[in-house]
């Protein structure tokens, strides 16, 4: 199976974030990065490969500033199923969140949403 495969599995198959991450993370993941304009994906891989996952959408327009409390709202609105991923990704995007990082490899799992003038780090429940 392809990691691309194994990527999209990971999405379709799991009820929450820290299932998707232990499924990237036993697909090899190490790390990743979203730019949330484009929805573009960076895929790190521990075979020191990258998988490049570039969607077909429209580009989203980010607020000038980073809004830190709106970010965490986002991410407990989509935490709580209120959204789902597009609806996650545009109240990121209204938050002034530019791109964000997952850290799945080490002691101290983490998703690092950045904007211009702040960021929020969440610990993923592992």
């Amino acid at each position: 199976m392809s990691i691309a495969e194994e990527i999209k599995i990971a999405y379709s198959d799991s009820k929450n974030y820290p299932e998707i991450a232990e499924k990237l993370i036993d697909a090899g993941v190490l790390s990743y990065t979203v730019d949330v304009p484009s929805g573009i994906t960076l895929y790190r891989l521990e075979n020191g490969s990258l998988h490049l996952h570039t969607p077909i959408n429209e580009p989203r327009e980010i607020k000038k500033n980073f809004d830190r409390e709106l970010t965490i709202q986002s991410v407990r609105d989509n935490q709580q199923g209120k959204t789902d991923y597009a609806g996650f990704m545009n109240g990121i995007a209204n938050a002034g969140v530019r791109f964000y990082e997952a850290t799945l490899n080490g002691n101290s799992k983490r998703v690092t949403y950045i904007g211009i003038g702040g960021f929020y780090e969440e610990l993923i429940p592992l």
